[in-house]
């Protein structure tokens, strides 16, 4: 495989985490979103109990106000796990795209010293050529003078 294309791959990766990147930072701010407002929500249903017992309540509806309550818990631990989860999937990828990124800045440092060769190497020839040309020269002169 060619330098110029193992570029390409490495360039295509790159692009890759980062819509992979994208997706995983807007999930997770959904996630963070859902688990504020959940919050807000069980910070309500507190107030509204807490309002309601002073007023006093049925078994029934103690009950039903314990299952809410815990029912809403056991959904903010899935919202708060869903969220670790996706922080250490954020994390997984970042350092993936680090490295992706490196290797690019690798493969083109390469690629310039690959140029920089080329490059001296024409100009060697092009001298040679030339000195060439110019021993020809000193030597046609030199059989013409004598």
């Amino acid at each position: 495989m060619s330098l110029d294309s193992i570029q390409k791959v490495h360039a295509q990766t790159v692009e890759l985490l980062m819509m992979e990147l994208s997706h995983i930072t807007h999930t997770l701010m959904r996630s963070e979103e859902q688990y504020r407002s959940m919050e807000i929500q069980i910070q309500r249903d507190a107030e509204a109990y807490a309002e309601q017992t002073t007023r006093g309540l049925t078994i029934e509806n103690l009950l039903e106000w314990q299952e809410n309550m815990s029912a809403q818990r056991e959904a903010m631990r899935k919202v708060r796990a869903l969220i670790d989860h996706t922080t250490g999937l954020w994390q997984q990828a970042q350092e993936r795209l680090i490295q992706a990124r490196q290797e690019c800045k690798l493969l083109e440092r390469v690629a310039e010293r690959r140029q920089t060769i080329v490059r001296a190497v024409m100009a060697r020839r092009e001298q040679c050529g030339t000195d060439e040309a110019a021993s020809r020269q000193v030597s046609v002169r030199g059989r013409g003078d004598s």
